[in-house]
Protein backbone atom coordinates (compact mmCIF):
# COMPACT_ATOMS: atom_id res chain seq x y z
CA UNK A 1 0.00 0.00 0.00
CA UNK A 2 1.76 3.37 -0.68
CA UNK A 3 2.15 6.02 1.80
CA UNK A 4 -0.35 8.31 -0.11
CA UNK A 5 -3.15 5.95 1.13
CA UNK A 6 -2.26 5.72 4.20
CA UNK A 7 -1.73 9.64 5.04
CA UNK A 8 -5.73 9.41 3.50
CA UNK A 9 -6.76 6.79 5.76
CA UNK A 10 -4.53 8.65 8.83
CA UNK A 11 -6.76 12.26 7.96
CA UNK A 12 -10.28 10.01 8.18
CA UNK A 13 -9.54 8.83 11.33
CA UNK A 14 -8.73 11.96 12.67
CA UNK A 15 -12.43 13.24 11.28
CA UNK A 16 -13.72 10.45 12.81
CA UNK A 17 -11.57 10.89 16.04
CA UNK A 18 -12.50 14.35 16.53
CA UNK A 19 -15.99 14.25 15.35
CA UNK A 20 -17.12 12.05 18.36
CA UNK A 21 -15.55 14.25 20.52
CA UNK A 22 -16.88 17.82 19.35
CA UNK A 23 -20.21 15.81 19.85
CA UNK A 24 -20.04 14.63 22.97
CA UNK A 25 -18.42 18.04 23.97
CA UNK A 26 -21.20 20.08 22.73
CA UNK A 27 -24.26 17.71 23.83
CA UNK A 28 -22.91 17.99 27.48
CA UNK A 29 -22.43 21.51 27.06
CA UNK A 30 -26.03 21.59 26.19
CA UNK A 31 -27.84 18.94 28.25
CA UNK A 32 -25.19 19.23 30.92
CA UNK A 33 -24.52 15.37 32.80
CA UNK A 34 -25.07 12.98 30.11
CA UNK A 35 -26.74 9.50 31.68
CA UNK A 36 -28.21 6.61 31.18
CA UNK A 37 -28.75 5.25 27.23
CA UNK A 38 -26.90 8.64 25.84
CA UNK A 39 -24.16 7.71 28.11
CA UNK A 40 -23.89 3.84 27.05
CA UNK A 41 -24.26 5.13 23.43
CA UNK A 42 -21.08 8.19 23.68
CA UNK A 43 -19.00 5.22 26.17
CA UNK A 44 -19.09 3.18 23.38
CA UNK A 45 -17.84 5.32 20.70
CA UNK A 46 -15.38 6.81 22.57
CA UNK A 47 -14.26 2.97 22.91
CA UNK A 48 -14.08 3.00 19.50
CA UNK A 49 -11.81 6.32 19.17
CA UNK A 50 -9.50 5.10 21.64
CA UNK A 51 -8.97 2.25 19.03
CA UNK A 52 -8.45 4.26 16.63
CA UNK A 53 -6.22 6.40 18.70
CA UNK A 54 -4.00 3.81 19.09
CA UNK A 55 -4.04 2.94 15.28
CA UNK A 56 -3.50 6.40 14.48
CA UNK A 57 -0.51 7.06 16.68
CA UNK A 58 1.52 3.86 15.84
CA UNK A 59 1.12 3.75 11.94
CA UNK A 60 1.56 7.60 11.39
CA UNK A 61 4.34 7.49 13.85
CA UNK A 62 5.48 4.98 11.79
CA UNK A 63 5.02 7.55 8.90
CA UNK A 64 6.28 10.53 10.88
CA UNK A 65 9.59 9.02 11.21
CA UNK A 66 9.95 7.97 8.35
CA UNK A 67 9.42 11.36 6.25
CA UNK A 68 12.01 12.62 9.07
CA UNK A 69 14.44 10.29 8.37
CA UNK A 70 14.27 11.39 4.19
CA UNK A 71 14.95 14.92 4.95
CA UNK A 72 17.70 14.67 7.37
CA UNK A 73 20.32 17.20 6.46
CA UNK A 74 23.68 16.10 4.90
CA UNK A 75 26.76 17.23 7.13
CA UNK A 76 27.20 21.15 6.26
CA UNK A 77 23.49 21.88 5.08
CA UNK A 78 21.75 24.38 6.64
CA UNK A 79 18.15 22.51 8.22
CA UNK A 80 15.38 22.93 5.83
CA UNK A 81 11.68 24.37 6.51
CA UNK A 82 10.20 20.44 6.49
CA UNK A 83 12.79 19.43 8.48
CA UNK A 84 12.03 21.44 11.43
CA UNK A 85 8.13 21.09 11.48
CA UNK A 86 9.26 17.45 11.46
CA UNK A 87 11.69 17.83 14.20
CA UNK A 88 8.98 19.70 16.18
CA UNK A 89 5.91 16.63 15.67
CA UNK A 90 8.54 13.64 15.88
CA UNK A 91 9.55 15.07 19.22
CA UNK A 92 6.21 15.98 20.76
CA UNK A 93 5.13 12.65 19.68
CA UNK A 94 7.38 10.76 21.95
CA UNK A 95 7.13 13.53 24.79
CA UNK A 96 3.18 13.28 24.90
CA UNK A 97 3.27 9.63 24.05
CA UNK A 98 5.21 9.25 27.14
CA UNK A 99 3.37 11.83 29.39
CA UNK A 100 -0.23 9.97 27.67
CA UNK A 101 1.28 6.40 28.54
CA UNK A 102 2.84 6.66 32.39
CA UNK A 103 0.04 7.85 33.86
CA UNK A 104 -2.43 5.06 32.44
CA UNK A 105 0.23 2.67 33.53
CA UNK A 106 0.61 3.84 36.75
CA UNK A 107 -3.02 3.90 37.59
CA UNK A 108 -3.19 0.09 36.40
CA UNK A 109 -0.52 -0.98 38.51
CA UNK A 110 -1.91 0.81 41.48
CA UNK A 111 -5.42 -0.04 40.55
CA UNK A 112 -6.99 3.15 40.56
CA UNK A 113 -8.12 5.39 37.90
CA UNK A 114 -6.24 7.70 35.49
CA UNK A 115 -7.43 10.82 37.60
CA UNK A 116 -6.30 9.50 40.86
CA UNK A 117 -3.04 8.77 39.41
CA UNK A 118 -2.28 12.39 38.00
CA UNK A 119 -3.40 13.70 41.54
CA UNK A 120 -7.27 14.41 41.10
CA UNK A 121 -9.38 17.20 38.90
CA UNK A 122 -7.59 19.63 40.72
CA UNK A 123 -4.44 18.62 39.53
CA UNK A 124 -2.64 20.99 36.99
CA UNK A 125 -1.12 17.95 35.55
CA UNK A 126 -4.86 16.50 34.90
CA UNK A 127 -5.83 19.48 32.70
CA UNK A 128 -1.90 18.88 30.59
CA UNK A 129 -2.96 15.00 30.23
CA UNK A 130 -6.23 15.69 29.09
CA UNK A 131 -4.75 18.25 26.54
CA UNK A 132 -2.11 15.62 25.35
CA UNK A 133 -4.50 13.31 24.46
CA UNK A 134 -6.86 15.82 21.84
CA UNK A 135 -3.50 17.32 20.48
CA UNK A 136 -1.47 14.51 19.59
CA UNK A 137 -3.95 13.60 16.06
CA UNK A 138 -3.44 17.41 14.72
CA UNK A 139 0.74 16.99 15.50
CA UNK A 140 0.56 13.16 13.46
CA UNK A 141 -1.72 15.06 10.92
CA UNK A 142 0.65 17.53 10.64
CA UNK A 143 3.94 15.47 10.45
CA UNK A 144 2.57 12.61 8.09
CA UNK A 145 1.51 15.49 5.38
CA UNK A 146 4.95 17.55 6.10
CA UNK A 147 6.88 14.64 6.00
CA UNK A 148 5.20 12.26 2.97
CA UNK A 149 4.97 15.28 -0.01
CA UNK A 150 3.99 13.28 -2.27
CA UNK A 151 0.50 14.29 -1.46
CA UNK A 152 -0.89 17.11 -3.33
CA UNK A 153 1.77 19.67 -1.74
CA UNK A 154 4.16 17.99 -4.21
CA UNK A 155 3.03 20.30 -6.81
CA UNK A 156 3.71 23.32 -4.73
CA UNK A 157 7.70 22.81 -4.39
CA UNK A 158 9.12 25.18 -7.21
CA UNK A 159 12.36 26.14 -8.43
CA UNK A 160 13.71 29.43 -8.55
CA UNK A 161 14.17 31.35 -11.44
CA UNK A 162 17.05 29.98 -14.00
CA UNK A 163 19.76 30.20 -11.30
CA UNK A 164 20.03 26.20 -11.30
CA UNK A 165 19.38 26.76 -7.33
CA UNK A 166 16.20 25.98 -5.43
CA UNK A 167 14.28 28.22 -2.88
CA UNK A 168 16.52 28.48 0.02
CA UNK A 169 13.70 26.81 2.04
CA UNK A 170 13.63 24.03 0.13
CA UNK A 171 16.88 22.87 0.10
CA UNK A 172 17.44 19.67 1.65
CA UNK A 173 14.19 18.28 1.07
CA UNK A 174 12.73 15.52 -1.25
CA UNK A 175 11.02 15.92 -4.61
CA UNK A 176 9.33 13.16 -5.07
CA UNK A 177 11.04 10.03 -3.26
CA UNK A 178 14.65 9.01 -2.37
CA UNK A 179 14.86 7.00 -6.05
CA UNK A 180 13.74 9.88 -8.68
CA UNK A 181 13.14 8.02 -12.04
CA UNK A 182 15.30 8.96 -15.38
CA UNK A 183 11.66 8.58 -17.41
CA UNK A 184 10.59 11.54 -18.42
CA UNK A 185 6.72 10.20 -18.47
CA UNK A 186 7.35 9.33 -14.87
CA UNK A 187 8.70 12.13 -13.68
CA UNK A 188 6.30 14.58 -15.74
CA UNK A 189 3.52 14.70 -13.16
CA UNK A 190 5.31 15.48 -10.60
CA UNK A 191 7.02 18.73 -11.95
CA UNK A 192 5.15 22.22 -11.43
CA UNK A 193 4.94 24.39 -15.10
CA UNK A 194 7.60 26.48 -12.94
CA UNK A 195 9.73 23.40 -13.06
CA UNK A 196 9.12 22.30 -16.44
CA UNK A 197 10.22 25.94 -17.60
CA UNK A 198 13.59 25.83 -15.52
CA UNK A 199 14.69 22.25 -17.31
CA UNK A 200 13.65 24.04 -20.88
CA UNK A 201 15.78 27.09 -20.19
CA UNK A 202 18.94 26.07 -18.56
CA UNK A 203 21.95 23.40 -19.28
CA UNK A 204 22.08 19.66 -18.42
CA UNK A 205 25.10 20.62 -15.66
CA UNK A 206 22.53 23.46 -14.20
CA UNK A 207 20.07 21.05 -14.06
CA UNK A 208 21.76 18.27 -12.38
CA UNK A 209 23.00 20.89 -10.05
CA UNK A 210 19.48 22.00 -9.24
CA UNK A 211 18.52 18.41 -8.45
CA UNK A 212 21.66 17.64 -6.38
CA UNK A 213 21.10 21.11 -4.26
CA UNK A 214 17.79 19.49 -3.38
CA UNK A 215 19.46 16.47 -2.50
CA UNK A 216 18.80 14.27 -5.19
CA UNK A 217 21.42 12.66 -7.63
CA UNK A 218 20.66 12.67 -11.98
CA UNK A 219 23.31 11.78 -14.68
CA UNK A 220 24.43 14.97 -17.27
CA UNK A 221 22.65 12.34 -20.06
CA UNK A 222 19.27 12.09 -17.83
CA UNK A 223 19.03 16.18 -17.34
CA UNK A 224 20.06 16.23 -21.20
CA UNK A 225 17.12 14.37 -21.61
CA UNK A 226 14.23 15.80 -19.52
CA UNK A 227 15.64 19.33 -21.20
CA UNK A 228 14.56 17.87 -24.99
CA UNK A 229 11.17 16.72 -23.74
CA UNK A 230 10.81 19.65 -21.76
CA UNK A 231 11.61 22.00 -24.52
CA UNK A 232 9.27 20.41 -26.75
CA UNK A 233 6.13 20.57 -24.36
CA UNK A 234 7.26 24.25 -24.25
CA UNK A 235 7.96 25.10 -27.56
CA UNK A 236 11.62 25.95 -26.77
CA UNK A 237 14.05 26.35 -29.19
CA UNK A 238 17.53 24.54 -27.75
CA UNK A 239 20.74 26.35 -27.70
CA UNK A 240 23.73 24.47 -28.46
CA UNK A 241 24.92 22.29 -25.26
CA UNK A 242 28.28 22.90 -24.13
Amino acid sequence: MKLKDWSDRLIWATVLISVVRYAAAFVASDVGQITGTPSNILTFFLSLTGLGMGILDTIGGGLLFNGWSKVFPKAGNSWSLRFKILTLCVFTLVFSGLFILVPFTMSRLSHESVLDALGGKSSIWAWVWSLMVNLIPYVLIAGVFTGNKMVSSLEEETYSKPTGNLRESDKGDEKVSSNLPANWRKIRPSLSPEQVNFIANNEPKNIVKAFADSGFEITPRTASNWRVYAANELGVTLQGEK
